[in-house]
């Protein structure tokens, strides 16, 4: 009972530490993200006299997407800040001596960041794709609002084909406005005009209306390039379709969507990937059949020998070829990611453990420089996995799980090698 009590106080310490330690770490983790991912935005928005209760509420909306990353960097910097400290004041040394096991000492971190693990997988299964919605509507009243929140003065922005030069843009109006429109197959139009309003045709489409005054109209016919027409007119309407544009800052990506959508979108693309590998055992069988032909004739007539090396060919081809759906690997790859991000919590701390053997000054200094190593490598590990998931036909959780396997088996190691 001695022995359990003895534990349970030490569990608090450690636990008392390791949380300390996270709040910290998470907060500064959170000011790097907020700078790099957020006060851009909010800055181009600010410039549009966009309302600031509205750009606080899409900072607010925008907190989860780098939650997910800030969650695990933060699970790593507190546990290699608390070990180091332990370990520079000889704190480490002194529970071992007095019969403690490592393990003991380390239990209280791990079952914290399994509870951290798991509110990131809540994050990135819940919070994300709830305020995404939010922000998505959101955004899109701002844009009914202020219509030209898509367009900067003194600046040029395409949308699908056409492309929009402009001076100064003031509210809802833009001056010195040049059209450069390519819609047409066979001619091309240049509509200049000093002034011009935009207006919210449909938000739901993001079809704008450009009311242009006293616009002047060159139309070239790409058939001859000695051909053209001049025009002119008291006012002008221009559609456009910013779905292009906008889409991308309103609309839901994977990594948006939650675990049981992205189980679904994997689903539906489930059957152009069989068709896809059909296709291509299909023409492995073909070359093998047809391979297996032409090599008879060479047997028999000693012809043909050009065809076979053509059919061979064809054939290792066949077999070399990942054939994949793009959007089925994508959609695999994020939902690995998602689980495979957030138990990060825990296994980074393995790579924290090792430093309770080195009893140098300013331990927790040193933790969080490691720390900071640590999380710039496996940032750019798992960025590269991710890319190589959706580029090859293996399971996606052969590439997302691999950097949580090596940080582990990394700490397990060097743990195993420092103890020796």
């Amino acid at each position: 009972m001695r022995r359990r009590g003895n534990y349970w106080l030490l569990y608090r310490y450690v636990g008392k530490e390791y949380i300390l330690s996270f709040i910290v770490a998470f907060l500064f983790f959170f000011f790097i993200f907020f700078v790099n991912q957020i006060l851009v935005l909010a800055q181009k928005i600010l410039l549009k006299n966009v309302r600031v209760m509205d750009v606080i509420m899409l900072v607010i909306f925008s907190i989860p997407q780098f939650l997910m990353y800030t969650m695990p960097f933060s699970s790593l910097a507190s546990a290699s800040m608390v070990i180091g400290n332990l370990s520079s004041q000889n704190e480490i040394l002194a529970l071992r001596s007095s019969g403690v096991h490592v393990r003991n000492i380390f239990m209280p971190i791990l079952v914290i960041s399994l509870g951290f693990s798991f509110a990131t997988l809540m994050i990135a299964d819940r919070m994300i794709p709830y305020t995404t919605e939010l922000y998505k509507d959101l955004y899109a009243k701002i844009l009914q609002s202020v219509p030209t929140l898509e367009l900067d003065s003194y600046s040029s922005t395409r949308f699908g084909k056409r492309i929009i030069s402009n001076g100064l843009v003031d509210g809802n109006t833009l001056y010195d406005v040049v059209i450069f429109d390519d819609t047409s197959s066979r001619e091309s139009r240049v509509i200049s005009a000093s002034k011009g309003s935009i207006t919210v045709i449909d938000i739901n489409r993001y079809l704008y209306r450009i009311d242009l005054e006293d616009p002047e109209i060159m139309i070239t016919d790409s058939s001859s390039l000695e051909s053209y027409s001049l025009a002119s007119a008291s006012d002008m309407e221009l559609y456009l379709d910013l779905s292009s544009n906008a889409s991308g800052l309103v609309s839901i990506t994977p990594s948006q969507m939650s675990i049981r959508q992205l189980q679904a979108a994997a689903q539906e693309r489930l059957s152009e990937q069989e068709s896809i590998e059909k296709q291509r055992m299909t023409n492995i069988s073909y070359n093998a059949v047809k391979l297996g032909e032409v090599l008879m004739d060479v047997e028999e007539s000693g012809s043909g020998i050009s065809s076979a090396l053509s059919y061979a060919e064809d054939l290792a081809d066949a077999r070399r070829s990942q054939g994949f759906s793009f959007y089925f690997q994508y959609y695999r790859s994020e939902l690995q990611k998602k689980i495979a991000l957030s138990l990060a919590c825990t296994f980074l701390v393995f790579v924290a453990f090792p430093i309770s053997f080195f009893r140098v000054r300013n331990g927790r200094l040193l933790g969080f420089a490691l720390s900071m190593f640590v999380a710039c490598a496996y940032w750019f590990f798992i960025y590269y996995m991710h890319v190589r998931a959706i580029q090859s036909a293996l399971h996606p959780a052969v590439f997302m799980w691999l950097p949580n396997a090596v940080v582990f088996i990394a700490g397990i190691v060097l743990l195993w090698r420092t103890r020796k």
